[in-house]
């Protein structure tokens, strides 16, 4: 517990050093809350009920925590944590209860040597021993600075959550007021550049290959030949041509 609210923490404070996102990011929505409000529920209500009592109450929390990790697939972290419930969940299933390791016990502090042949842990919890099936998956890692035993399972768990409270945590820009939105258009609105293209060109046509309503008025007729240029130019010289 002390070690997912430590990640808890920190996630919170690395979403918040995190650039904002833009005022019209979508915004990440839990979905089915109640889930998680249920699991947490049975967690705490499996510390007041007997042996088997508890393993029961432990299963259905994790089933639930289970359901609401797949209710929000959107959220970055939440499919990792998804699979250390998962993994907590095989080895309760497959060991009728947590297997503990007696050595992680001693490791963390918890207990010593000559404690574990009279040792007890509280369930769903039990020693570990070579009955149990799969016992890797239990709590054999001990957390001495923090005086724990956890699971792989666990260690999941607790990075899957810290990466989706970081995510969950970091904040956006707010959007602007409506003062705001109509100071932003008058001034784009005053920055328009003037339009001023000049007069327009005349309509009248200035060579033969323009287009017009009679070209061969407006403009002389012209050939390859630079002789018939010549005698379409002057009529005087045309008609001496013709006389030859």
């Amino acid at each position: 517990m002390t070690l997912l609210l430590i990640a808890v923490a920190g996630g919170v404070i690395a979403g918040l050093v995190r650039p904002r996102l833009g005022a019209r990011a979508v915004r990440l929505r839990l979905h089915r809350p109640w889930l998680l409000g249920l699991g947490a529920a049975l967690n705490l209500a499996s510390l007041a009920v007997g042996d088997d009592l508890a393993v029961v109450a432990v299963g259905a929390s994790l089933v639930s925590l289970l359901a609401f990790a797949l209710a929000n697939p959107h959220i970055t972290g939440i499919a990792v944590v998804g699979l250390g419930l998962l993994v907590n969940l095989a080895a309760l299933v497959a060991n009728n209860g947590m297997p503990v390791r007696p050595a992680a016990l001693v490791e963390a502090g918890l207990a010593t040597e000559d404690e574990l042949p009279t040792l007890t842990v509280d369930p769903p919890r039990h020693l570990e021993t070579s009955a149990d099936r799969f016992a890797v998956l239990g709590d054999v890692l001990p957390l001495a600075p923090l005086n724990e035993v956890v699971s792989f399972g666990d260690l999941i768990v607790v990075a899957g959550a810290a990466d989706a409270v970081r995510e969950l945590a970091r904040r956006r820009r707010q959007r602007w007021n409506d003062r705001e939105v109509a100071s932003y258009v008058s001034a784009t609105t005053a920055a328009r550049v003037a339009q001023d293209w000049g007069a327009a060109p005349s309509g009248a046509p200035v060579s033969g290959s323009q287009c017009s309503e009679k070209p061969d008025r407006v403009a002389p007729a012209t050939s390859a030949d630079p002789m018939a240029d010549a005698m379409l130019s002057s009529p005087a010289l045309a008609a001496a041509s013709h006389n030859r």
